[in-house]
């Protein structure tokens, strides 16, 4: 995989590098409504179909069906260049008014998700976190969900968000993009019935100081 990675002034107003904004500044999850169309989300999701989604893993190649259940499809910067520019000016606008990161880019690209439905317990991801202690992951500092699918295609599959020790429901909405902090504990909701298309992706920077 090859990716780019893009240094946006937008992105550190204050060209403070390294340095996390005071907490009082920062947003916590951030969505933005609408951020693709139903027809855009469709053309990723057959795009996925199309190309072959394989089982997920965790990090460093490891698969354990007690955390996470779901296929996946990792995109370079290149693959989608139409996609690939609107996920660089929707984490301009959300740093730039919410949560004033130092970033520089998309390192690892994007990764598409299907979750698929059971009675007894479908595909899902246990909470857990996205930062690391090595490799890539260690400099991921914001985390971006988009929602793919018509939330009435399928039950269950919510995003919840526990950054309080309370777990807070993210909006289903088609289209709409979720964004906070790779430190925040969050899971996927078993998908009960039908199938749900996610996509993730990671802003990387400088650690957290």
């Amino acid at each position: 995989m090859t990716c780019t990675t893009w240094t946006i002034e937008a992105m550190t107003p204050r060209g403070d590098i390294g340095l996390a904004p005071p907490l009082a500044a920062r947003e916590t999850v951030v969505t933005l409504p609408d951020f693709l169309s139903a027809e855009e989300c469709e053309r990723l999701t057959a795009f996925g179909e199309s190309e072959g989604m394989a089982p997920g893993r965790l990090t460093g190649g490891v698969m354990v069906s007690g955390i996470r259940s779901a296929s996946t499809l990792w995109l370079d910067d290149d693959t989608l260049p139409w996609f690939t520019d609107r996920m660089i000016e929707g984490l301009a606008l959300l740093n730039r008014r919410w949560f004033d990161f130092a970033l520089m880019g998309f390192d690892e690209g994007f990764q598409l998700l299907r979750y698929d439905g059971a009675a007894d317990g479908g595909d899902f991801y246990d909470w857990h976190i996205d930062i690391g202690r090595k490799g890539l992951n260690a400099s991921r500092k914001l985390s971006l969900v988009l929602q793919l699918s018509d939330p009435a295609d399928y039950e269950g599959g919510t995003l919840e968000v526990n950054a309080d020790g309370t777990p807070a429901a993210q909006p289903l909405a088609r289209g709409s993009l979720t964004a906070f902090p790779s430190y925040v504990l969050h899971r996927v909701a078993p998908v009960t019935s039908g199938r749900r298309y996610s996509l993730a992706a990671w802003a990387h920077g400088p650690a957290f100081r």
